[in-house]
């Protein structure tokens, strides 16, 4: 038997990382959403899949430039190789394998809180969009998130708490929960912040899995899946992206312009040596 304080200790521990553990499990692969349904790609074809060391599915993302992919920053293991896969809804066939460029974690994300858990995937090349392949809209303030409006949560997580696995692509109907209940569902365990959007719990959610994928009302983005305590117990937690929407217009065009700034200076280097000729 264990030492009391030793237990003590392995009890804490337990406790304080259980959540990230469960998340950054190496299970393979992790698909399919509680409560859901299979859906083709062709009607959701701004979805990818993050892979981790570029082979296995690790988290969802969504693609909101030819060059960028919107995932969750908490789905980010340091010193881990990821690549993206875009143009299937099936977890480990067909579509077409991305390298990632540059990561960009928002600068004031805590994978304590789980705030402000946003994150973009720079590609080295850009996606050619076709009936698969394709961005999403993303909100602004055009989505009114009133309590009880269905959203939709997509991706490649399991489809039971237990793990129970499916090939496909899935969706589920998740309501908007509002603000308050969705903390006192949480308690002392979580602080729901404004830069947070509850939905869905009681048989319907998203799961392992599912994390960093979108959460859309009539294929407009409104969320990022990020955090839950099970799978359909409680409201799943996602990041707002109508509060996060200037941090992801900002990022996209920075990291854009650098890639065109570094494009003309090789071609000015070019033409300077053709001159000196």
């Amino acid at each position: 038997m264990l030492p009391g304080r030793v237990l003590l200790l392995l009890l804490l521990i337990s406790c304080a990382y259980g959540h990230r553990i469960k998340k950054q499990e190496k299970k393979q692969p992790n698909v399919g959403i509680i409560g859901g349904h299979k859906i083709s790609i062709e009607s959701v074809p701004y979805l990818a899949s993050l892979r981790l060391n570029g082979t296995f599915h690790w988290c969802g993302g969504s693609i909101i430039h030819e060059r960028f992919i919107l995932t969750a920053a908490h789905c980010i293991v340091p010193n881990r190789e990821f690549k993206v896969l875009v143009g299937t809804d099936k977890v480990d066939e067909g579509g077409k394998l991305y390298d990632v460029e540059k990561i960009i974690i928002h600068e004031k994300y805590s994978n304590v809180t789980e705030d402000y858990d946003i994150c973009i995937l720079k590609l080295n090349e850009s996606l050619t969009f076709g009936p698969k392949v394709n961005k999403v809209a993303l909100t602004g303030n055009i989505v009114k998130l009133k309590k009880g409006l269905s959203l939709n949560a997509t991706g490649w997580g399991y489809t039971q708490p237990e793990g129970k696995i499916s090939e496909n692509l899935q969706q589920a109907s998740v309501p908007v929960v509002p603000w308050l209940s969705c903390q006192l569902s949480y308690g002392k365990m979580r602080r729901i912040t404004r830069r947070m959007l509850c939905a869905g719990g009681r048989g319907t959610d998203s799961c392992s899995g599912d994390s960093g994928g979108p959460l859309t009302w009539n294929d407009v983005q409104v969320g990022i899946t990020s955090f839950g305590a099970g799978c359909g117990v409680v409201p799943g937690v996602y990041t707002k992206i109508s509060v996060m929407q200037q941090w992801i217009k900002d990022t996209v065009e920075s990291n854009h312009k650098e890639k065109n700034i570094k494009k003309e200076k090789k071609n000015k280097k070019r033409l300077l040596k053709r001159a000196q000729k």
